[in-house]
């Protein structure tokens, strides 16, 4: 048999259709088609029941296709029931070293194991390999996420936690498996596997509408069958069981009829045609076509309702259009209820059969709705659309697994039952600390990734597959525990502020202790740390850390007594005095001091100290005055005013009242000027630049005083 030729098996729950289809120039050749009936019992809702009933019956047809094409057949395209698919989705999250740039390798193994995860949900019970009830045939990411937050894609990527969200479409293994076995019992091989929906859709929704929101309906005998195109894919199956033969037993059960007759009265219906037959009690009827769509009439309008129901289900809403296939679409009214049901233009609801593929040509006498889904088949599969069954080996396991056109080596070791987070090196067991009251994880060590050969040659998870590929695959090593320090985990170097103090740098980094105890950033992170982790915002936080009180005491003597001043903390930022609360920021140019306290500090009064001499006009004499003060004395040696008070010096200082006044007054002319006698002896009045003063009213340079005694005129000297 040619490449461009097919012989392909409609296995359905009453016939089992065997088509001989080959490519053709402009489409496809239908070279014979040859229908026989299932055996009783053999299947039974689509899912064979007894192998090798459902054998006997390809066998037959094999064996009449090759009598009359004068060869032998040894393999078959064949389909299963869309209902068969179970989708599921599945997640995997994993945890690298902090800034760890992810593979093409890693996201693959991630992908993997939410596949893996996926397939847990369906099968929980299967404990030997976790692909061993399903087989993946196909999956899509939903959406990655980096360290919590959703991403377009991870490679290249740093990141501490990388997780992916999948949705996964599944096969029962049986039901592949028992398809494998009738083909075999029958002298075949599965040369491929599509779905019975994906095979109908491929020939009456041509690739210009696939685009579109269309249901496809395929009503059979014991279950109607549905798929939804949208974006150019099938995005949903469903099932309902309820189709032909229910419309059969309604007959049966109003007109008393043997389920064959009530069978046959129900596919040879014609409109304007008697349609005659016995009862069971041997009654001959004759029953028009409008008595017999009248009883299905309630049966039609409860599958119309099922099917628009389901539709909705799956779709969210109704399509755009409705396709319906199968021998049971036949029935009368079926497509203008559907319509009604879901709102639509009877237009949009359409049954489909042979004649509408205009692509197929051959064997006019298959024809109807039923054809449709076999002629697929054929089709899907010469297009390079099914999935072929292909073998491979992993470790010299021999598998059999489907192979779709992205199918590569990580799926045959998820075939295989290899744990896809061992085969990039599974990090080592993760350890949890606290991080002022936040729990942090911290991933472990990353592990040896696995040696991967593909025919002998190396290769990576993303490989492609073909069949008859060997597979080795030795096994990655577990990472250890973590490694990290406590500067990696709080990013040390971001913490860490540099300023200039006091003529010199100075690195301020922030208070921090394990477990209570202080520790440098180099300590090595272990299990159930209790990190607490302070930073120094401000010049009054940096002093307390330091030491230097904002205020200090000082004590010392003065003049044989005990003393103690407080010195206040001056801080001056960038050249401009500053409170001790300005925030602390890089660059920052710092000076600090107490201020000096002197011992011009402990005499306010003595600021001005030594006064200035002055000159008076004395009785028209000029006198100069001048005060001779004592220096102080700390510790037994002469200072001056400008000494700074160390602590316990012994101060030895007392000002005059004069000098610490600041001022002349009277009296001082007297220390330099001999009044006249007759003003000693006698007293006298005191003029200050003409105003009567006394000896204690002070003076000042330029000023003029008279001395007047007792008796004498003013203006006498």
């Amino acid at each position: 048999m040619s490449m461009a030729e097919v012989l392909a098996l409609d296995i359905g729950t009453r016939k089992i259709a065997g088509l001989l289809v080959a490519a053709a120039e402009e489409g496809f050749e239908l070279k014979e088609a040859i229908v026989e009936q299932q055996l009783p019992g053999a299947m039974a809702d689509g899912q064979i029941h007894h192998i090798d009933a459902v054998a006997k019956v390809i066998k037959r047809i094999k064996q009449k296709l090759e009598e009359s094409h004068g060869r032998t057949f040894h393999k078959a395209a064949v389909a299963a029931a869309g209902r068969s698919l179970r989708t599921q989705t599945g997640s995997s999250k994993m945890s690298f070293a902090a800034n760890h740039r992810l593979s093409a390798d890693e996201v693959r193994a991630l992908e993997l194991d939410a596949v893996r995860d996926a397939v847990e949900k369906l099968a929980p019970e299967s404990a030997d390999g976790v692909m061993h009830s399903y087989l993946c045939v196909g999956y899509s990411v939903i959406q990655y996420y980096l360290d919590g937050e959703p991403i377009g894609a991870l490679e290249g990527h740093q990141g501490s936690t990388a997780q992916v969200d999948v949705i996964a479409t599944f096969l029962p293994r049986i039901v592949i498996d028992s398809l494998g076995t009738a083909l075999e019992r029958a002298g075949l091989d599965m040369l491929s596997l599509t779905l019975e929906p994906i095979a109908a859709m491929h020939v009456v929704v041509p690739p210009t509408m696939r685009l579109l929101n269309v249901a496809l309906v395929d009503v059979g005998a014991g279950t109607s069958d549905l798929a939804i195109s949208a974006d150019g894919t099938i995005k949903a199956y469903g099932m309902i069981s309820y189709a032909g033969d229910a419309m059969t037993t309604g007959l049966a059960e109003h007109f008393l009829l043997d389920f064959k007759v009530a069978e046959k009265l129900k596919v040879e219906l014609k409109p304007q045609e008697l349609s005659v037959c016995h009862d069971v009690f041997g009654n001959e009827l004759s029953l028009t076509y409008e008595e017999v769509v009248e009883v299905l009439r309630p049966r039609v309008e409860t599958l119309a309702e099922k099917i628009a129901q389901e539709i909705i289900a799956l779709n969210g809403s109704a399509p755009k259009g409705v396709i319906l296939i199968g021998g049971g679409s036949r029935i009368p009214g079926l497509a203008e209820l559907v319509a009604q049901k879901l709102n639509l233009p009877e237009n949009l609801v359409r049954m489909r059969d042979r004649d509408s593929l205009s692509i197929v040509q051959g064997s006019p006498h298959f024809s109807g709705p039923e054809a449709i889904t076999p002629i697929g088949i054929g089709c899907t599969h010469l297009d390079r659309k099914a999935m072929e069954l292909i073998h491979v080996t992993v470790n010299d396991r021999r598998l059999q697994l489907l192979q779709m056109p992205t199918t590569t080596v990580a799926e045959a070791l998820l075939h295989a039952g290899l744990v896809p987070s061992e085969l990039v090196g599974r990090p080592g067991s993760a350890y949890t600390v606290e991080l002022n009251g936040r729990c942090i994880t911290l991933p472990g060590s990353r592990g040896k990734p696995a040696v991967l050969t593909r025919n002998g040659e190396p290769c990576d998870l993303a490989a492609p597959l073909a069949d008859g590929d060997h597979l080795h695959v030795e096994a990655g090593q577990s990472g250890g525990p973590p490694q990290i320090t406590l500067g990696e985990l709080v990013d040390a170097q971001a913490l860490v502020v540099t300023i200039n103090c006091n003529g010199s740098p100075m690195e301020i980094k922030p208070l921090v202790s394990v477990n209570g105890q202080e520790q440098s950033f180099d300590y090595v992170l272990r299990d159930r740390d209790r990190i607490a982790l302070q930073p120094i915002t401000s010049f009054r936080e940096l002093f307390a850390v330091l030491g230097i009180p904002p205020e200090r005491e000082l004590a010392f003597h003065l003049n044989g007594e005990e003393k103690t001043v407080r010195v206040t903390l001056e801080l001056y930022v960038d050249g401009v005095k500053s409170p001790l609360e300005t925030a602390i920021a890089p660059g920052q140019e710092v000076e600090y001091y107490h201020r000096p306290y002197t011992v011009k500090d402990l005499f306010p009064g003595s600021a001005q100290y030594p006064v200035p001499g002055i000159v008076v006009e004395v009785n028209g004499r000029k006198v100069e005055l001048s005060h001779k003060e004592p220096a102080p004395v700390v510790n037994g040696v002469e200072v001056t005013l400008d000494y700074e008070i160390k602590p316990q010096d012994r101060v030895e200082y007392k000002p005059s009242l004069t000098g610490a006044l600041g001022a002349y007054i009277v009296t001082d002319i007297f220390r330099c000027y001999e009044p006249d006698e007759v003003f000693t002896t006698r007293g006298g009045d005191i003029l200050v630049n003409g105003v009567k003063s006394g000896f204690t009213t002070p003076i000042k340079h330029g000023d003029v005083v008279e001395l007047i005694p007792y008796g004498a005129e003013t203006g006498n000297s």
